[in-house]
């Protein structure tokens, strides 16, 4: 039983399917067999929590109150190096197990561009490509010798809206934004990179800014159809983000930002093919990000930021033994231990 512990032309095909799914969404039918594994080892699921706001925002997890003014567009892509976001522990010989490196190493590059449709009121697409991942897969559970992981897949593609009630509010530095966002299932079906479902996200985000210094809040819900992994159900979840930003040098020369985000279950997480002895299993992604990012002067239309993070060990299993039940806490799946970005963005001048 598995448990967790804390050529060219190629490319040019994930490219231009890329490009469907921002232009039109459509996608030719895929087959599902990669999400057709045995009860309790489904990989249909994305290793990569983090939502990248395709609009105006000042944060990595957190997309600004401000949005894009009627007609006009704003876009950026993006890069995202992750390290070990699914690494498991199964039996062995050994009597402490072994260590599975499901994925190990995963490259995704993500396009993303939103447009005022009226006022206060926009809507944004986000495609994704995973360019290069690594690892063991699902075989490797079973199997030191199984074949490893494709290579590369274009992800879900990921559409929204969202409406500012900042002129509302009219209060001096205060800012609201209420948004639906949700990925589309068109992706390549390919382990770790893909939802077996749609995925909806309701989400609130709260601002406050005065002179130099930010602060940003989002609380949404993640809603999906509930697959079992290795053990763990992942289902419905809550996310909640916190951020705060500081410029350092003015005019939009250079700012920095700290901010966290996680994925609170929102029911147990204990699969069916858990342990007897797993009383009770909380997966609980969370993580931590560190950035730089400047806007090249107050009259700047391009934003480049660099960030880097890792995980936040919350995920928990409680289990029993002849000493009475334990519970230890260590880095969930969807979780890597490290995580860097680079961010370019365009954006007009508000």
């Amino acid at each position: 039983m598995p448990r967790w512990n804390p050529g060219l032309r190629q490319s040019k095909r994930l490219f231009f399917a890329a490009l469907l799914s921002v232009n039109g969404f459509s996608a030719e039918a895929v087959q599902a067999a990669e999400c057709s594994k045995g009860a309790g080892v489904s990989p249909c699921f994305d290793v990569n929590a983090l939502w990248l706001p395709a609009g105006r925002a000042s944060f990595l997890s957190m997309p600004d109150t401000q949005l894009t003014r009627p007609g006009q567009i704003a876009l950026g892509a993006a890069s995202e190096l992750l390290h070990q976001p699914l690494l498991l522990r199964v039996a062995s010989p050994d009597r402490d197990g072994r260590d599975v490196h499901a994925l190990d190493y995963a490259l995704d590059v993500s396009y993303f561009l939103s447009f005022g449709l009226l006022r206060n009121l926009e809507t944004s697409m986000l495609a994704s490509l995973r360019a290069y991942q690594a690892g063991a897969g699902v075989g490797g559970i079973d199997s030191q010798s199984a074949p490893p992981l494709q290579h590369n897949a274009v992800r879900d593609p990921r559409v929204g809206i969202a409406y500012s009630l900042d002129d509302a509010l009219d209060a001096h530095g205060f800012g609201l934004r209420l948004g639906v966002d949700a990925t589309l299932p068109l992706g390549d079906r390919n382990a770790f990179a893909n939802e077996r479902s749609f995925v909806v996200m309701p989400n609130a985000t709260f601002g406050f800014q005065h002179r130099t210094l930010r602060l940003n809040a989002e609380l949404g819900a993640r809603l999906r159809q509930a697959l079992d992994f290795a053990g763990f159900s992942l289902g419905n979840q809550a996310f909640v983000a916190l951020g705060v930003a500081v410029e350092l040098l003015q005019p939009g020369w250079l700012s920095v930002s700290a901010e966290a985000f996680g994925l609170p279950p929102l029911s147990n997480s204990r699969g069916s093919a858990a342990s007897p002895r797993v009383s009770d299993a909380r997966l609980f992604p969370a993580e931590w990000l560190a950035g730089v990012h400047s806007s090249f002067g107050s009259h700047g239309l391009w934003t480049l930021s660099f960030a880097f993070g890792g995980g936040i060990p919350l995920s928990s299993e409680t289990r029993t033994s002849s000493t009475g039940p334990f519970t230890s806490y260590f880095l969930g799946m969807t979780t890597p231990d490290f995580r860097s970005l680079a961010v370019v963005r365009f954006a007009p001048r508000r």
